[in-house]
C-alpha cells in the first residue's frame, strides 16, 4: 500500500513540474506570404546536430499584401528560446498533404540561425528566404 500511494505520489509531483512550465517567451517574429487557400504553408523543421533549440509558433492570418503575387496571406512565425546554443531552423513552402517529404521538392525555402542565451532569448544570426516562383 505504501508502496503504491509513493509511486502514485512521486507522479503527481512529476505531472505538477510539467504542468506548471510556462509557454516561452517570443524573441523573434518574421512573416511570410502563404497560400493557404490553395493549401500550401510553410512547414518547419529544426537541423540535427544543433547545439540549442528553438520554438516555433506558425500563425496564419489573411491578408491582402502579397495577393497580386498569388498569396492568400502570410503566416507569422514567432521564435522563442528552448535550449541554450546554437539552433537552425528551415522552413519549406509545400503542398502540406502532397509534399512528399523532400527538400528538393519544396517550392520555396527559409533558413534561419539563432543563438539562444542562457535566460533563453535568442538573437538572429542569420537568415535567408527563397520564395517560391509563384510569388
Amino acid at each position: 500500500m505504501k508502496k503504491t500511494l509513493l509511486i502514485a505520489l512521486l507522479a503527481a509531483m512529476a505531472l505538477s513540474l510539467f504542468g506548471c512550465r510556462k509557454k516561452p517567451e517570443i524573441s523573434f517574429v518574421d512573416t511570410l506570404p502563404c497560400d493557404q487557400v490553395s493549401g500550401y504553408t510553410w512547414v518547419a523543421r529544426a537541423s540535427s546536430g544543433d547545439t540549442g533549440q528553438v520554438y516555433v509558433e506558425q500563425t496564419y492570418r489573411d491578408d491582402e499584401t502579397y495577393e497580386l503575387l498569388g498569396a492568400s496571406g502570410v503566416l507569422e512565425n514567432a521564435f522563442s528560446g528552448v535550449v541554450p546554443g546554437v539552433a537552425t531552423v528551415r522552413l519549406y513552402y509545400v503542398h502540406e498533404t502532397d509534399w512528399d517529404g523532400y527538400n528538393s521538392s519544396a517550392e520555396g525555402t527559409a533558413y534561419y540561425e539563432f543563438l539562444i542565451y542562457e535566460d533563453l532569448t535568442i538573437s538572429l544570426l542569420y537568415s535567408e528566404v527563397e520564395l517560391p516562383d509563384s510569388f
